[in-house]
């Protein structure tokens, strides 16, 4: 994270759009307008899997806090029945 941080400070404004939507990109969004200017600003973007307009920010979508399902992921609530003890099986 330190070396993202380093590059991105000396980053032009440009680039830290470019470098923000790929991220959010990577993630399963489609950002819905420009790049905010600030991480942790909530960006409104479409998720890629069901269409739903998100309000991700680069902050949390970066440090996996984001808790829209992605197409890899089971819904929440459906990963802590499969994770309890005692299932079926």
């Amino acid at each position: 994270m330190r070396e993202w941080l380093s590059h991105h400070r000396r980053a032009t404004p440009a680039q830290k759009a470019a470098r923000a939507a790929e991220i959010l990109r990577a993630a399963g969004y489609r950002p819905l307008t420009e790049y905010p200017g600030r991480a942790r600003e909530p960006w409104p973007a479409a998720c890629t899997t069901c269409g739903t307009t998100r309000y991700p920010t680069v902050t949390g979508v970066r440090q996996d806090q984001c808790t829209h399902v992605r197409p890899e992921q089971p819904p929440p609530g459906r990963r802590a029945r499969q994770e309890q003890p005692g299932g079926a099986g």
